[in-house]
């Protein structure tokens, strides 16, 4: 079942005093698994408080928006305090600087802001950020700072969005994201992981097209969950699942996850046989955690044929395609490749692709690329550098004279297999175009650039 998060609503204010009972039943039979609806001045934490009480599935934050700074005082901070010890209580928020509007002094609002980020310091709890109009300012506080948490309805570029990503901070996608104009937050999705990507309504405000307009709420945000898979090019399950694991992690809560052989992710189905590798790349996902797209792979152990073909479903011919991936590299595992191949040629698979090193002849001291030609259609291969030196500092390979021997089995990979493709990671100050210009004019293979930081 998809299940989508409203990480930043507002159902505690007086446009939702009629009929609240049924907007959130609304967005209960819409699939949200998570809401947090975040209170901006004293007048509305109660009723905050009173909603997470009352629903197992809504949690609450407070703080002070910055249009209110000018009435910060101790009485009212104490009063925060109390509400920031609520178990339900997950974030101090929304803080921060508005200078859009400037509903109190610029001055104020920067003093407010740095009281509000040492409270959350002191007390060790995550924050809520509202920045419009002074993200430069805002980074360079936050800098200062030893705190994480979520950057709301997000205004910035990408260049603020890449910042704030680094200092630890998810950026939260409203329902502004579908309106014409805003391409440069289209933009932003397009060029950040999806790991760091949060959904929200901000409800009441800024409904999503196509109720632009109208008074927004929490069932709205499937909206903006089906742009955000568009413009990142994957279904709307992989998109609300990962989505769904970051709000988990972001608001410190837990959940369940099991490890997957077998998962899906566009119109491929991918099998997860190994978690050991060859190398140790330096930009390797599982260096952060084993999630891939919402999917758990870190293996417990290296599961066996009748345990992928518990998993593996009856008719493959559904799928675009058939991998050999997970977290590890699959030809340490030759015979179960060779034995699972042809299971999946059985159920119908269309295509059987497998993703390696291209380190196998090296490891086994043989040419096993005829061999493995009667076993799979199209082979890509992680190439990641144009000359041995770069290769060695990236990916850390434990044979001596690995790079010459991934050319190699490139090259018969050609002579046997019907499609080759080798690729690159997208690292920060590697030359990507040199290591495309090597694999199509010396090669003679089709090349693909991955993106850094995003997997799947």
């Amino acid at each position: 079942m998809l299940q989508f998060v409203d990480v930043h609503t507002h159902i505690e204010l007086p446009e939702f005093d009629n009929d609240r009972k049924e907007v959130i039943e609304r967005a209960f039979q819409s699939n949200l698994s998570f809401i947090c609806t975040v209170g901006i001045e004293p007048k509305f934490w109660k009723v905050a408080k009173e909603i997470s009480e009352k629903y197992e599935k809504i949690y609450f934050a407070v703080g002070l928006h910055p249009h209110e700074s000018k009435m910060y005082s101790e009485k009212i901070e104490c009063e925060l305090l109390n509400y920031l010890k609520h178990e339900k209580c997950l974030m101090l928020g929304e803080i921060g600087l508005d200078f859009f509007k400037n509903y109190s002094p610029k001055e104020k609002q920067i003093e407010v802001f740095e009281k509000q980020l040492d409270l959350a310091e002191k007390i060790k709890k995550d924050v809520i950020i509202h920045i419009r109009d002074a993200h430069s300012l805002a980074k360079d506080i936050l800098k200062k700072r030893n705190l994480r948490g979520i950057i709301h309805c997000f205004s910035g570029n990408l260049e603020d969005a890449k910042e704030y990503v680094k200092m630890g901070f998810y950026i939260s996608i409203p329902g502004t994201i579908t309106y014409k104009n805003a391409e440069n937050l289209r933009d932003v999705v397009k060029n950040i992981p999806l790991d760091n990507i949060l959904t929200e309504t901000d409800a009441p405000f800024l409904s999503p097209v196509p109720h632009r307009g109208k008074r927004n709420e929490p069932a709205f945000v499937t909206y903006i969950v089906d742009l955000i898979a568009k413009l990142k090019g994957i279904s709307v399950e992989d998109t609300a699942r990962t989505i769904y694991i970051n709000a988990m992690k972001a608001f410190n809560l837990p959940f369940e996850y099991n490890t997957k052989f077998v998962y899906q992710i566009r119109n491929s189905l991918y099998l997860n046989i190994t978690n050991k590798c060859t190398n140790k790349c330096v930009f390797c996902g599982k260096q952060k955690d084993f999630f891939v797209k919402g999917h758990y792979l870190k293996l417990q152990h290296e599961p066996t044929m009748d345990e992928i073909l518990k998993e593996l479903p009856k008719d493959l011919s559904i799928y675009d395609e058939i991998v050999f991936c997970g977290y590890g590299e699959p030809t340490l595992r030759l015979d179960l490749i060779y034995s699972l191949s042809q299971v999946l040629r059985s159920r119908n698979a269309k295509k059987i692709r497998l993703n390696t090193d291209g380190l196998a002849n090296i490891r086994e001291k043989r040419n096993i690329v005829p061999d493995l030609s009667k076993h799979i259609d199209s082979v890509s291969i992680s190439l990641n550098a144009g000359d041995e030196e770069t290769y060695n500092r990236i990916c850390n390979p434990t044979f001596q004279g690995a790079f010459q021997s991934l050319i190699e089995f490139i090259k018969e990979a050609k002579k046997h297999i019907k499609e080759v493709v080798v690729s690159a990671v997208a690292i920060p100050d590697l030359d990507i175009r040199k290591i495309k210009n090597f694999a199509e004019k010396e090669l003679k293979v089709k090349f693909r650039e991955r993106p850094y930081d995003e997997l799947g």
